[in-house]
């Protein structure tokens, strides 16, 4: 078993490989007069530490695109276990945005937060 000094440690640790850095987007509808609704995307958190990993992806992460077959790229983000993120928000990684698609939110002994993103 851990104790809390011991994730504490394990939490500063994993830290030393987050070489970037991200800003964290977050959706705000507002009505566009016609029934619908308008989204922009303001800053939750800028210059978060973090790390971004090419997702090997398996035969069967395809998708149709134009009556053809295309190969589905995603990404693993890694950020400090504390950070605040959800399916809802978008990052932003060296000028390329992207859409977060999952977030690791029940695990034991959380040391790092790790999201699934698709580029937008």
């Amino acid at each position: 078993m851990l104790d809390d000094k011991d994730l504490a440690y394990m939490r500063e640790s994993l830290e030393e490989f987050l070489p970037d850095t991200c800003t964290i987007l977050s959706p705000t509808e507002t009505p566009d007069g016609m029934g619908g609704v308008d989204v922009t995307w303001g800053t939750v958190s800028a210059n978060v530490a973090c790390r971004l990993d090419h997702r090997k992806t398996l035969s069967q992460d395809e998708m149709v695109t134009g009556a053809s077959l295309r190969p589905f790229t995603s990404y693993i983000l890694s950020v400090p276990y504390d950070t605040t993120i959800t399916t809802d928000y978008r990052v932003v990684h060296s000028s390329i945005t992207y859409n977060v698609v999952t977030v690791n939110t029940d695990q034991s002994w959380k040391s790092v937060t790790r999201c699934t993103l698709e580029r937008v």
